[in-house]
């Protein structure tokens, strides 16, 4: 099997973090995945209400030192309560991204333009919030990879996937359409335009062939391949479209899966073998498959088209790790240990272990 360097990798189920690496492990060897990058999301939106998880950013650091040389590591900037005075925020997002990038972070994970945050936040990707964020990013050339609305069909429920009705993921008009989410983003990079910004999930542009290659059009941007809204299957059937996009823009595509260490229940190995194996079957072969229980054949990309999309732009993208600050993870874990109220069930143990480890480093 050939291997692979993942670009999309999270960490959300509540798991000790000592049995998460674990786990993180053995899936990644079964799955030939030889580099990853974790990508922290600090909030998400459950139930109309945006959940704030204090340690993911920390603990994204702390992943990627344990799986050093091969792990990589995206923060997630984290959002006030109130944006009532706009460089009061302007001025913490600018300066969480020097320091994030300064402690070892080899870049910046955006949930910001998931449409239920937009619709509770307020807050489009164009808001001037975030103007010296995408200013400074853009200076130093660092990435972001960003989630970007959602399938077109979510904004219908009659045309909705059954995963995306169960999911609470259908849109009426109270949230912000696919469209008007789509063109903050193209206003962004207009004002941005050598911004290095990679579209998670293929940007779910895979209906729209156009859209697409007006966003490749600006010269540092990127998708990544990820599975969702199975967009991939929407493309297999106007293949003799995609392919001369793909063969044109190889060099930006990333392979991606949403990976995650999942619980060790009875279903554990389908569940974390699921997205990859879907992306090895749909790029590696050219036969009939199963894919929630929607019937696809693979389109056989040619080898070459392969190794770029699942080694060469990872190692192009991102080079060699950031060297991380193990004194920032001791003092993030320090002043983390005082607040109240976190999240995680195991928060408190998952951080005297992240202590007890890095203790343990300076002993050796």
């Amino acid at each position: 099997m050939e291997k692979v360097f993942d670009v999309h990798v999270h960490y959300v189920f509540d798991i000790p973090l000592e049995e998460t690496i674990s786990i993180f492990r053995e899936e990644f060897a079964a799955t030939e995945t030889e580099k990853y990058c974790f990508l922290s999301l600090p909030h998400e939106c459950e139930d109309g209400v945006v959940a704030f998880d204090a340690l993911q950013n920390i603990k994204g650091l702390f992943l990627k030192r344990a799986f050093s040389p091969n792990g990589y590591a995206f923060a997630g900037l984290v959002h006030p309560t109130d944006y009532t005075d706009v460089d009061v925020v302007s001025e913490s997002f600018l300066s969480q991204a020097k320091e994030y990038l300064s402690v070892g972070f080899d870049g910046i994970k955006m949930l910001e333009g998931y449409p239920s945050l937009l619709k509770v936040r307020g807050i489009p990707l164009d808001s001037p919030i975030y103007t010296k964020f995408y200013a400074y990013l853009e200076s130093v050339s660092a990435p972001i990879i960003l989630h970007l609305a959602n399938p077109k069909e979510n904004w219908d429920k009659e045309s909705a996937s059954p995963q995306a009705i169960a999911a609470g993921r259908v849109y009426d008009d109270t949230y912000p359409t696919k469209e008007e989410i789509t063109e903050q983003l193209f206003r962004v990079l207009d004002r941005h335009p050598k911004l290095r910004l990679i579209l998670a999930h293929f940007g779910f542009m895979s209906d729209d062939i156009t859209m697409a290659e007006r966003f490749l059009s600006y010269p540092n941007t990127a998708f990544d391949v990820t599975p969702g809204g199975e967009q991939l299957m929407q493309m297999q059937k106007e293949w003799g479209k995609w392919l001369p996009f793909w063969e044109r823009h190889s060099s930006r595509i990333f392979y991606g899966t949403d990976f995650y260490a999942f619980p060790k229940t009875d279903t554990w190995e389908v569940a974390f073998t699921r997205r990859p194996k879907f992306l090895r079957q749909f790029f590696e072969t050219d036969s009939e498959h199963v894919y929630l229980d929607e019937t696809f054949f693979g389109v056989a990309l040619d080898k070459s088209l392969r190794d770029k999309i699942y080694r060469e732009n990872f190692l192009r993208l991102l080079g060699s790790p950031k060297e991380i600050d193990a004194a920032y993870i001791q003092r993030e874990v320090e002043r983390l240990l005082q607040i109240q109220n976190k999240k995680s069930l195991h928060a408190d143990n998952d951080m005297q272990y992240m202590l007890r480890c890095l203790l343990f480093e300076q002993v050796k």
